[in-house]
């Protein structure tokens, strides 16, 4: 069992410049103890001159997550000339994230940051998520785009509700 497993964790947000959240998830993770980050990103469709291809975009710019011991203070020697400007705090002075931001990110973790396609199967006029992240939001989907396999999701963090599509591939029902 490693100390990861042991100590009591909980999540975070720091607020890094836009572009650079790759490099201050690195950082955060060199300079704290026990720790990991994560930049949530995502798989997207793109079609150009009829020509279909994926690639994979920062979900949340400018944001890194982590995960790190519940009592863990090293993030006070985090410094903006490393690209992470400040770690978010709460109005008591917290830098652990509580309610639905804890769960967003808890959720972000288990797809270890990168939000790929869902799969689905038809069930007459609407579809049923089978796997992937959207199995997880089924009950925060709010519009569904069959023709481009997509469906939109709010997804909640500091109080703010943010539309986001994400894409589903349809597959055979197994009986």
């Amino acid at each position: 069992m490693s100390e990861l497993d042991i100590v009591e964790r909980a999540y975070g947000c720091a607020f890094c410049y836009t572009g650079r959240e790759q490099a201050a998830a690195q950082h955060i993770e060199r300079i704290c103890d026990n720790t990991r980050a994560i930049v949530a990103q995502q798989v997207k469709v793109r079609t150009i001159k009829k020509e279909t291809f994926t690639e994979t975009k920062v979900l949340y710019p400018g944001y890194v997550f982590f995960e790190a011991p519940v009592h863990e203070k090293s993030f006070l020697r985090i410094h903006k000339e490393e690209n992470v400007i400040s770690i978010l705090k709460s109005e008591k002075g917290e830098w652990q994230l509580y309610g639905n931001d804890a769960k967003l990110v808890q959720w972000l973790f288990s797809y270890g940051g990168l939000i790929s396609f869902s799969q689905a199967y038809q069930e007459g006029d609407r579809i049923k998520i089978i796997s992937g992240p959207l199995k997880d939001m089924e009950h925060n989907i709010i519009r569904v785009d069959k023709r481009l396999k997509g469906a939109q999701v709010l997804m909640t963090f500091c109080g703010r509700e943010i539309p986001t599509w994400l894409r589903y591939e349809l597959v055979e029902k197994i009986e």
